[in-house]
């Protein structure tokens, strides 16, 4: 992507007016751009677009730090999280410790703020990350693809619908993204079910032990399964940021997540661990034009259980 200094300023200042969609698109393909704006859009408020401030320099990243301990909006943190320099990660590591007297009212909690980069703070205040630095264009194929159709004789324990291959990888993709060495994966799921709450699968095939939510309900409304041609692994996306949770064509193999609503990374049910991110599959990729949301797949590779976690505007 290339851009002129003056289309960069005029996107900036719309960002800051109250449309930060074409700046969005720039830092997700050139987030290092953006370097020199951080400032001037942190202190204009612009926070409900966290994919600006993903190549934000360690200086910038001192001088939040600095303005949070002086008292500023804690929301900063989010900004600082997202960036995942190493500046961030020791400021919510210290945060995480001392916890001064604005972390009592801090949405969430600041351990878990790095979710939304992609990372979180390890059992030794070091970085975990959640994501792969490497992704992939999910697109249609004519073969079985490693998306759509179904996972053989697997239903769902709660409603005995017949799963949805959400995402099957075999060893040697499966352990690109994880980035350790890896089984295969299949990541199913219930497009009823797992439209309300996360669903948590082991090679494809429901896991008893996760209580039924009550709110899921039982009436008996028609679901049927997305029926979009199956995806497979395309070109290489070029950032771990490129994918699109809102539209056609943005589902994506590894990478980070791309949140419709706030991060929402689980944790398995065995070891209580947050999982590791493995893709996003739209509803238009699922399903066509006039489907909604997006489906992420996650897994742990310590306990062989995988989940799937739906958001829709």
């Amino acid at each position: 992507m290339e851009i002129s200094a003056d289309a960069l300023r005029r996107m900036v200042d719309e960002a800051i007016e109250d449309d930060p969609t074409a700046l969005v698109e720039v830092a997700r393909l050139r987030p290092e751009l953006l370097a020199p704006y951080h400032l001037r859009l942190a202190e204009a408020g612009v926070s409900y677009a966290p994919d600006l401030y993903r190549g934000m320099t360690e200086e910038t990243a001192a001088e939040l730090v600095r303005r949070v301990d002086a008292g500023a909006d804690p929301g900063l943190v989010y900004l600082l999280a997202v960036s995942g320099t190493a500046t961030a990660v020791e400021a919510v590591r210290r945060w995480s410790a001392e916890r001064p007297a604005w972390t009592a009212d801090f949405h969430g909690t600041v351990a878990h703020a790095g979710h939304g980069g992609g990372w979180e703070l390890d059992s030794d205040g070091g970085r975990r990350d959640l994501a792969s630095a490497t992704a992939y264009a999910l697109i249609p194929t004519e073969g079985p693809g490693i998306s759509g159709g179904t996972v053989n004789d697997a239903s769902c324990g709660w409603c005995g619908m017949t799963l949805w291959r959400l995402l099957e990888l075999d060893a040697a993709r499966a352990t690109e993204i994880l980035g350790r060495e890896s089984g295969a994966v299949v990541v199913g799921c219930c497009v009823r079910c797992g439209c309300y709450t996360d669903y948590f699968t082991a090679h494809g095939r429901f896991v008893e032990g996760p209580p039924r939510p009550d709110f899921l309900g039982h009436e008996g409304d028609e679901w049927e399964l997305p029926a979009a041609p199956p995806l497979g692994a395309g070109p290489r996306r070029p950032t771990p940021f490129a994918g699109n949770a809102w539209e056609a064509g943005g589902s994506t193999l590894g990478g980070t997540p791309d949140w419709i609503q706030d991060p929402a990374c689980p944790a398995c049910p065995r070891c209580g661990r947050t999982m590791f991110y493995l893709g996003q599959v739209t509803g238009e990729d699922a399903a066509g034009e006039f489907a909604e949301g997006c489906h992420y797949a996650f897994h742990d590779p310590d306990c062989g259980i995988s989940a799937a976690v739906y958001q829709q505007s």
